[in-house]
């Protein structure tokens, strides 16, 4: 097997289809047929099993599968060695963040690392988990910054920290003081994001823990015009702290504690399970973790 039929077994290992292979690594699903059945003819196997649900991994294919992670970390150390040859740090970076995050503390973050390390050529991308995670395994994305999520064997995760959820509107909505519980919350009207985000099924688990029922007004997935909406005094949102910027609150917002429940996620930085990280990746993920604990956040631990 060369490197890149490697490569063609691992995506098809992970993924089971060949179109989510292909999509994976940027080629025509005949292209990923091709080397697998070549792998196969070559050394007399079957790796898996063509079924109409899918593609599956037999024995055989379970078998090489760690030593084919293993060969393909050890190809990105290389790399990586290449890359700090010069001892400075170069490259292009390129990391995906979540609305909450791209709306909030990003913007003076990106200025601070840029002057730091000016030969970063840095590439944001903007997007709801879902795509994430699939740009994250498409190879678009260097790493990406999510809320702790499920396990996934083709992912690996590092905790950068931890932060509270806080309710936001308007400096005229008649908010009973700097802490709210969530069932005085109920009495305003309430845009939230869908159904699918994160933080919507955050918010509902937690409502219901302490036994209120979760019926928002409204379902907004764009964050600037839930920002927009809550500046009518009747209307509010529930955010992460690192969506709130200043120049949210310096233009008629403002922030209130949310307790009772008391909600947080964790933030994780996540990559492909057989990347290394780039050089650079580091010093970003630090970057972001000392803007998160200025609004209030912790370090998160293992």
């Amino acid at each position: 097997m060369d490197l890149r039929q490697i490569q063609y077994f691992v995506a098809l290992y992970e993924e089971k289809s060949i179109t989510k292979s292909a999509r994976r690594l940027h080629v025509v699903q005949p292209a990923v047929s091709m080397q697998i059945r070549r792998i196969e003819v070559d050394y007399g196997v079957t790796l898996f099993e063509r079924t109409s649900a899918g593609v599956f991994p037999n024995d055989t294919a379970a078998a090489i599968y760690p030593t084919c992670i293993e060969i393909l970390a050890q190809v990105e150390k290389v790399r990586q060695t290449l890359r700090q040859g010069s001892g400075k740090l170069s490259g292009r970076l390129s990391v995906g963040v979540p609305p909450s995050i791209a709306h909030g503390i990003l913007a003076p973050l990106l200025l601070e690392f840029r002057a730091k390390h000016p030969g970063v050529h840095l590439a944001v991308h903007e997007g709801y988990s879902a795509h994430l995670v699939d740009w994250l395994l498409q190879g678009d994305l260097d790493f990406a910054i999510l809320s702790e999520y499920e396990e996934d064997k083709r992912l690996r995760r590092q905790p950068i920290a931890t932060e509270e959820l806080r309710v936001v509107g308007s400096t005229e909505a008649a908010f009973p003081g700097d802490m709210i519980t969530g069932k005085q919350l109920l009495d305003f009207k309430l845009v939230v994001p869908s159904s699918k985000n994160l933080i919507r099924i955050l918010l509902e688990a937690e409502f219901d823990r302490v036994g209120l029922d979760f019926v928002p007004a409204m379902e907004v997935d764009s964050l600037a015009t839930v920002f927009a909406t809550i500046r009518d005094p009747e209307w509010a949102t529930i955010l992460p702290a690192s969506a709130i910027g200043a120049t949210h609150t310096a233009s008629g917002l403002r922030s209130l504690k949310l307790v009772e429940p008391t909600i947080r996620r964790t933030l994780v930085a996540t990559f492909q399970a057989h990347k290394s990280s780039h050089p650079a990746t580091p010093y970003f993920i630090a970057a972001l973790k000392e803007a998160i604990i200025a609004v209030g956040g912790i370090e998160a631990t293992t």
